[in-house]
């Protein structure tokens, strides 16, 4: 049993090590926090798409330089209108209704998608003059958009680009996304 244990602690570590927890302050004692794996990093010196204020937008890139990217924004929004499912679907088909002309999906297609436990959206296109060409960087073939309200007035919103949308990169950064969850002031109690 000490053997199991030990074995299981020695996992832990090593699994913990390959990650990184990160910490987006939003103001007013809220925050957001995630699991960030060893093989993403922050990118700084890209051009973020400003978040409207409130709110906060934040990059990642693969750390192995492939052509993929994760840009997430945290809104902070004036009611909890989008804790309805309803109201989260109209937002997700009005911001996703731009990525459709040029897609090989031709249309939105949004699946149910849970951010630490809390529900949202997804949609995933492709885009068809880029399938079958080389790889440019910057330029990506995919993008799955992603929607959520996190509560307390928090709207996540989140798009993973890249050439592979069944690679690993992929994959990591859709569980970077289910990892997020939102930290409130009462929290710290």
């Amino acid at each position: 049993m000490k053997k199991l244990l030990g074995l299981f602690v020695i996992l832990s570590l090593l699994l913990a090590s390959r990650c990184l927890a990160a910490r987006i302050d939003l103001g007013s004692g809220k925050s957001v926090h995630f699991v960030l794996p060893a093989s993403w990093v922050s990118d700084e010196t890209a051009e973020t798409p400003e978040a409207p204020a409130p709110g906060k937008s934040v990059r990642y890139i693969t750390r192995n330089g492939s052509n993929d990217a994760l840009i997430i924004t945290f809104l902070l929004v004036p009611d909890d209108r989008f804790n309805s499912p309803e109201n989260l679907r109209v937002l997700a088909e009005e911001a996703t209704a731009q990525f459709v002309e040029g897609s090989i999906e031709g249309k939105s297609e949004l699946k149910d998608f849970t951010f630490g436990g809390v529900a949202g959206l997804a949609a995933r296109f492709t885009d068809g003059a880029l399938v079958g060409q080389p790889t440019e960087k910057g330029n990506y073939k995919a993008l799955t958009s992603c929607y959520g309200y996190l509560g307390d007035h928090v709207l996540v919103t989140a798009n993973i680009f890249t050439d592979d949308p069944d690679g690993k990169a992929c994959a990591e950064g859709m569980r970077i996304l289910k990892s997020i969850s939102l930290g409130r002031p009462s929290d710290a109690l």
